[in-house]
């Protein structure tokens, strides 16, 4: 079917498409270039926190193999509970250059005083017994933030087994800019 265009039929059109158009701006006000931005966002931080949970973090169980030294002299806080804050911890004095995961390692496994008298419920007697703070199922040291005002470090954790990244009574996240 032909349509005859005039001057007022095409004025009504381009109305009518003009009103449509800001009709779907008005449901839709993201772009798609901001959504797909978000995505990409997204992913690049989750490649992100997978990096850093697959190869930089280390077991608390396990020896360290990767050095990291300390940026100035300072303390860092040790908790002693699951989420807890600098009030609940133990605090180390540490040198600029002194390897941090060393430190922390030796302090969560040290063995506990010869007048210990609780129960060991994780090891057989045979095995060397080692401190008995609880940070979690499976507690990794993930990195460590630092206040240069202070000369503070706090310890970021992460556990795998139920999936949180916490440091102090808080949690942490690795952000893309």
């Amino acid at each position: 079917m032909q349509h005859e265009w005039t001057d007022q039929t095409r004025d009504e059109w381009v109305a009518r498409r003009t009103v449509s158009r800001e009709q779907v701006k008005r449901k839709n006000p993201r772009s798609p270039r901001t959504s797909s931005l978000e995505t990409e966002r997204r992913s690049v931080q989750e490649a992100v926190c997978n990096i850093i949970a697959n190869t930089i973090s280390w077991d608390l169980q396990k020896y360290p193999v990767e050095l990291y030294p300390a940026p100035f002299d300072g303390k860092i806080y040790l908790p002693l509970r699951h989420m807890d804050d600098e009030d609940h911890s133990h605090t180390a004095k540490f040198k600029k250059g002194e390897n941090l995961n060393l430190l922390v390692y030796r302090f969560y496994n040290q063995r506990p005083d010869l007048g210990f008298e609780g129960v060991n419920f994780v090891s057989p007697v045979a095995i060397a017994s080692t401190r008995h703070e609880f940070l979690g199922p499976a507690p990794f040291v993930a990195g460590y933030q630092f206040d240069a005002e202070t000369k503070t470090a706090r310890i970021e954790w992460w556990d795998p087994y139920i999936d949180l990244k916490w440091i102090g009574r808080s949690t942490w996240k690795v952000e893309a800019q």
